[in-house]
Order: C-alpha cells, then structure tokens, then sequence
C-alpha cells in the first residue's frame, strides 16, 4: 500500500520549465517583473547557471541578455515580414 502511494506522489521533472512557448533564433520582445522591457531580442536557448536554467538571448548589437524565467513576466512575438495593416 505504501508503494502505491509513493509511486501516485512523484512529479515528472523531465517537462521543460517553459512549456517551449520559445523557438530558437525566433525574434521576441520580453519584459519582467521590474518593469523593465527588451524589444527585439533573438531567443537563443537556455543554460544552466548555478543548477537554475536561464533564457538567453542575443540583441541586435549582439550583445547577450540572460533572463531567470522567475523574473520573465511576458513575452511577445515579433513578426517578420507581416503586415498588420
């Protein structure tokens, strides 16, 4: 009985944090919960930093902006080549 209920309360940890609402190398604009906004930024992946995974992306001056997902607030897609008008 005891196996059971051990086996029903495990969590699958394998399910990535972000739910890959990301593409690599798709444009996005992204803000966190300082109110603070990136327009334009590249999503680039993720890696770990001190066992925590971090979003990185890249701006166009190619500089790198690396984001703990605890602060991502949104996120919004820019499309290319799309006219809205």
């Amino acid at each position: 009985m005891k196996n059971n209920l051990k086996e029903k309360q495990m969590i699958n940890t394998s399910i990535s944090y972000d739910d890959g609402l990301l593409e690599e190398d798709n444009e996005y604009s992204i803000g966190t919960n300082d109110g603070k906004e990136f327009r334009s930024v590249v999503y680039k992946g993720t890696k770990l930093l001190n066992g925590k995974p971090m979003m990185v992306f890249e701006t166009k001056d190619s500089e790198r902006l690396t984001i703990n997902p605890s602060f991502h607030t949104f996120t919004i897609t820019n499309n290319k080549g799309e006219d809205n008008g």
